[in-house]
């Protein structure tokens, strides 16, 4: 699709509430893909912050998030579930404190099969600087 989703529309769809839904944003999405983007990082009150930072291994949780908006897109519902691996994870930053701008979620379903999915993708800042890249396998519940 090309018209965005805002939160919104696609909050739903992701097993978490509140300001624990950290996209804010579907730029664009399509059979094998989606782009979100947030601002979420942010956020003072971001859950994920502990001691006034917020450190680049939660963006594993945005790729996850983002995941999880795909499928429920693609499906119509919310698949629960669990993110049962995370490989070849590159960060190329420490935390996420200097990030100024959005973050840019790029993910790409790979290998789709009844209970689960497997996904690539790469998180930017406003700057096109790649902060993750990774692969993650996503196992559904019911």
């Amino acid at each position: 699709m090309d018209m965005p989703l805002f939160k919104a529309d696609f909050a739903h769809l992701i097993p978490h509430t509140g300001s624990m839904v950290l996209i804010d944003q579907v730029d664009s999405w399509k059979e094998n893909t989606i782009h979100c983007s947030t601002q979420s990082h942010l956020l003072t009150n971001n859950p994920l912050r502990l001691n006034n930072s917020l450190s680049s291994i939660h963006l594993i949780e945005y790729g996850a998030q983002s995941m999880a908006i795909h499928g429920g897109l693609l499906s119509g519902h919310v698949s629960p579930g669990y993110l049962a691996a995370v490989r070849g994870a590159q960060f190329h930053i420490n935390t996420l404190d200097t990030i100024q701008g959005a973050l840019h979620i790029e993910a790409q379903a790979e290998l789709k099969i009844d209970n689960g999915a497997v996904y690539s993708f790469r998180i930017f800042d406003d700057t096109e600087n790649l902060l993750l890249n990774a692969r993650a396998t996503v196992i559904h519940t019911s």
